[in-house]
Parts: C-alpha cells; structure tokens; sequence
C-alpha cells in the first residue's frame, strides 16, 4: 500500500491525476532515511551565483543511471538494476529498471537509450563528436539494444571506468537526451518536415537542432528553459528562469519511496535565486532568505554566516570538500623559456619552495585556523590516502629551502639580496590567477613574503578566465595555481588531473605540453620519457583494469610518483566548507562531504529530506 502527499492525492480525487498505485513502478526503489521519516511539505529555497554553481543543481536531486551511496565512493544501482561485463570485459551491459514511468506519465525504457546514443551522440549535427567518456583507444564502440530494458556497449578494449562514470556527470548527462516520446517532434530524423519548419521559426530559430537544444537544455538533469521537457527526478520544472528565479515542482511520477510507502520527494518543491554576486547571496543568506546553499560559500565569511544564523533560521554546517589541499601551486615543467624549464624540473628547487611556505600562517590567517598542512594528495578516507606523502616537505624550513635553492644552482643574488637564474638573469616567478578567484589570490599575496625571505620574486598577474585558457592552450603559463579537487575515490581513477598530464583542456599546468602529447596520440606537444611517461601508461592500465586489487595498486604508485617528484605543491588541506541549510531541515548529515566530486552531494539523496513539522521555520516566522 502506497501514499502520497496531500496535493497529489487532490489531484487524484479530482481526477487530474492517477492514483499512486498506477503512478509508481511495481517495485519503487526504497530510500532508507538517514535518521527519521519525513513530512510532506515546505519549500527548498537556494541561490546560485551568475549561472554557476552546479552543486546547488543538487537540490532537485541528480538521477544518473548508476549513482554513489552515501560513503561517496561505492557506486549502487539506480536508473540501472544492474551492471555487468561480458566477453572477457569488452562488453558492458546495463539493465534498465522496469516500471519507471517520465514526469509525464509515459514509460522510461531503453528506447531513449537508443535514441540518445545514435540520433544525438552519433549525429554531428548536434554532437560535432561523439561523447569523450565512451571512447575506448579512440573508437566508438557498437551499441546495442537487446531488448526493452537491455542496453549494451562492446569496446575496443575493456571500459573499466565506465560504471564510475554512469554514477557522475556522464551518467546524468545520458538522462538528458533519454525522453524519446517527446524530443522526436524536434528531430529531423522523425519529425514532419513541414511541421518541424513550423516549430523552428515559430519558436525565432534557423535550425532543427538549435530548437532540439533550446526544448533539451538540461543542468545535471533538470531542464532549466523547458518545463515541458519529461525529466525522472524527484522535481519537475515548473517555470523556467524568470526575473532570476526558477521554481521546481514535485515530480507525480517519481519512482522512489520510504520504507513506509510514502513517494517521495518530502518537500514540495524548489525556489531558485540566480544572484548577481556572491556578495548580494550572501545578503540573501544573513538576512534569512535561503535555507539550502552549499556552493560558492567561502570559509572567510564563516563569521557572517554564523552571525547571522538565529535571525535568519538556518544554521552553518562546516562540511569536508574533495580537495586533496586547497590549492596546488603548478610549475610549468614543459615551460618555453629553457632556463625556467631547467629549474622547474629539479626537485631540489620545488623541495625548497615547498620548505618555504609558512602554511601554518596560511591556515591562519586564510583559514581562520581551519587547516593543515598538506600537499596534494587524496582527501581523508581515501582508499589511497598516505599520510605520510600529505606531509611531505610541508614543515615551514626557510634555512633548509635557502640550501636546496643554492644546491640547485641559484645561488647568486644581486644587490638587493634576490636569487638569479644560472644565466645571470633575476630569477621571477610568473603566476597568473583568474581575476575571479579570490582564495588564490590571498594564498598567493602570502607567497609573495614567504619567497621574498629566501630571495626570490614572486610575481601575481591576474588575468580573466579566458586568458587563463590562453595561456594554458598554448602551454605560455609559467606556474599556475588552482583549487586541488577532485581528489576523491570516485573522481581519480577516472579523473586524476593533478596527478597525471593527460587533460589539455583541464587546469593541470605542471605538464601541459606532455598533456597535449598524450591527448593527441603524438600529434601535438611533447613526448614525456621517464616517470611522467610512467604516469601516463599506468592511468591508460587504470582505464583496462576491472580488478580492484590492481587498481589500488596503479593508483600508490601514480600517488607515490607525485609525491617524490612534487609536480603539484599544495598549500593546506581539510579545510570545511560552510554549508547553509534551514534550522529545521532534516536528514542530513551534521558532518558531510560536497563538491564536484558528488555533484555537489546529491548522494545524500535530497529527496528524503525535510523540514521537521512540514515547513521550514523561516516561513512561519
């Protein structure tokens, strides 16, 4: 016996929808509450700041077809019942859950599966090419639908990483182009040619697939412009971004239940603030305007947030993030200028550097004192955390990082006392840092002292996002500095940007021209030898290897490698992030983990949430 809450079960005495029974699949997944079952009602009230921030795209609860438990490592079924390799792990099959109905009523099934692999990712019209995460050594693997509720893949070689991928962003991304029944009026594979015309110019566009991605546009799996586009998440759209606010509904047709039988989602539904700065959303935070935000809040404002709690009815959670250390100080050893090259490739000069920053000052005075001493390596819990590569070279030693500099040949100075390069030249530390990125900024103006007192000029340029890119694209950034995420045993088998150059188009510096090598198959860049080699041929053993054992293996050793080699030079790690939610909001978790890592921590399943007494106090006062 299945329930509901109370404005669906007016519908359905009102004829305007069907019962829950008819609603439901005939085995809805079951989500165990954290800590108590929930009451229906109350609204979601969270904010983003210029279109960014995917982690408050959380709230309306990403459904990718597999999906992380609550640990944020271990991947679970979801969209999928189940997973498994065939032909000796070429072959990857996915079993659809059965029953599943769209926010629209019509069935979920593997057609939109089909629909989405080979008239969206296989069209070049709308995908220029086929999506990076399913291509093995470079080719497109065969599709297959088996049956109704059977899907699979057959790839050049074994896909190991994929189940991880499904539990993150591709998983996500493949609900986007799921809804066959309704995207095919937008198609020109389907739909009536005179009827399509219609559609295109009614709605001020050129072409079919402009009107497709404009009627598609998804965010982690909710449609942001079209509350007609089905999704399979807890919330449906109910009007698109207007005057900077977005509202999401409850979903008639979501699939999941407590233990009870209750369907979920508990709460009602979603208001959603586009801010034009983090300044006038953290406003919004104070004066008790918000009651979920977990994204774009900076530790600094801590004593704003908790100031500002009791008025305002929410309270400042501190949880941990996916940052292995706050940021990662990158010296270009594929840098143009042979000299730096010759310098940025000594470890004796990257050990000095590292024995040069006070980090205990940085934890202090950035941090508020939330900090420790770190380089970038895994977050703790990690299944290949070593806590002795964390600590590395990370003691404040300005007399030992003075001798390792000199040893490295940079032991002449001028007049005023500041090193020069072997060639007679003053040796400057070029870094350049988004203009939008003020934590970096601060951890870098500290820098600044920390290297002057060992004689060396370290030199901060900010420069836009688009520069940033620049520079990195055509490998013209000497050292950078970026937030060290990612650090997670759900991101670094398939994702180690730090650890490995294998991204050009990340914000990995230290190897951007092995980088370009290894994504171009030696058509672009350099082609690295030693262990940076090493690194890149055990992440391509990492993508084959379906045996944890091994994995767990490739993975200390690409770890070990970095942290003998200090490519990445971290600052401090396990600093919290301020996480806002409403005084009564329930089923959460007091201490938790968010970042990009989870989507945000959508594996906290915002569904079973809610607001003790069914309305968050902030309404009601």
């Amino acid at each position: 016996m299945y329930s509901e809450a109370p404005e669906l079960a007016e519908l359905v005495a009102q004829g305007n929808l069907p019962p829950v029974e008819q609603r439901l699949p005939g085995s809805p997944v079951v989500v165990e509450p954290l800590n108590s079952a929930g009451e229906y009602g109350g609204q979601i009230r969270t904010g983003i700041i210029q279109n960014r921030g995917f982690q408050a795209r959380s709230t309306w609860g990403p459904e990718p077809i597999l999906r992380l438990a609550r640990d944020g490592s271990t991947i679970e079924p979801n969209l999928a019942e189940s997973w498994e390799y065939t032909n000796d792990g070429r072959t990857f099959v996915l079993h659809l859950r059965q029953g599943l109905k769209w926010s629209d009523g019509e069935p979920f099934d593997a057609r939109g599966v089909d629909f989405w692999w080979n008239h969206i990712n296989l069209n070049s019209t709308i995908s220029p090419a086929p999506m990076s995460e399913f291509m093995v050594e470079g080719e497109v693997p065969e599709f297959e639908m088996v049956d109704d509720y059977t899907v699979q893949w057959t790839f050049a070689n074994v896909h190991a990483n994929l189940p991880r991928l499904l539990a993150h962003a591709p998983g996500v991304n493949i609900v986007r182009w799921m809804p066959r029944h309704y995207l095919e009026q937008f198609h020109e594979d389907f739909a009536d040619p005179d009827e399509l015309q219609a559609k295109i110019s009614a709605a001020g566009f050129q072409t079919w697939d402009e009107l497709l991605n404009n009627r598609s546009n998804v965010q982690y799996g909710m449609p942001f412009d079209n509350p007609d586009m089905p999704t399979l998440l807890p919330y449906r759209l109910a009007q698109a971004m207007n005057l900077n606010i977005l509202v999401a509904e409850r979903n008639p047709y979501y699939w999941k239940v407590d233990p009870d039988g209750r369907q979920l989602p508990y709460i009602n539904g979603i208001i959603l603030t586009n801010f034009e700065s983090s300044e006038v959303r953290d406003a919004a935070i104070a004066a008790g305007e918000l009651n979920w935000v977990n994204t774009d809040t900076t530790f600094t404002n801590l004593p704003l947030y908790r100031d500002g709690q009791e008025r305002g009815n929410y309270v400042a959670r501190l949880w941990l993030t996916d940052r292995g250390a706050e940021h990662t100080i990158m010296f270009n050893h594929t840098v143009k200028d042979p000299a730096l090259r010759e310098i940025y490739n000594d470890i004796r000069f990257k050990r000095g550097f590292s024995l040069a920053l006070d980090r205990q000052q940085i934890g202090n005075v950035v941090y508020l004192g939330f900090a420790v001493p770190s380089q970038l390596q895994m977050i703790p819990g990690s299944m290949w955390r070593n806590d002795e590569w964390v600590t590395k070279d990370t003691e404040f030693d300005p007399d030992a990082a003075n001798s390792l500099f000199d040893e490295a040949g940079l032991d002449q100075r001028d007049g005023q006392g500041m090193r020069l390069r072997p060639d007679g030249q003053p040796l400057i530390l070029n870094i350049d840092i988004p203009v939008d990125d003020p934590g970096s900024l601060s951890v870098a103006e500290l820098i600044i002292e920390f290297m002057r007192e060992v004689g060396i000029t370290f030199n901060v340029r900010t420069v836009s996002r688009e520069q940033v890119r620049a520079l990195i694209d055509n490998n013209d950034m000497e050292v950078g500095i970026w937030i060290g995420d990612k650090c997670s045993d759900s991101m670094f088998p398939h994702s180690p940007e730090w650890h490995v150059p294998y991204q050009p188009t990340g914000w990995n510096v230290w190897g951007m021209a092995w980088a370009q090598w290894y994504a171009t198959d030696g058509e672009r860049g350099e082609e690295p030898t030693g262990d940076v080699k090493r690194v890149q041929d055990l992440f391509d053993e990492m993508k084959v290897t379906i045996d944890e054992a091994r994995r767990l293996e490739i993975g200390e050793e690409i770890l070990g490698l970095n942290a003998e080699h200090l490519w990445n030079i971290g600052d401090v790690g396990e600093v919290p992030i301020p996480v806002i939610l409403g005084d009564n909001f329930m089923n959460y978790p007091e201490e938790g983990f968010t970042g990009f890592s989870w989507l945000g921590n959508y594996h906290y399943h915002i569904e079973q949430t809610y607001f003790e007494g069914g309305a968050w106090s902030g309404e009601r006062t």
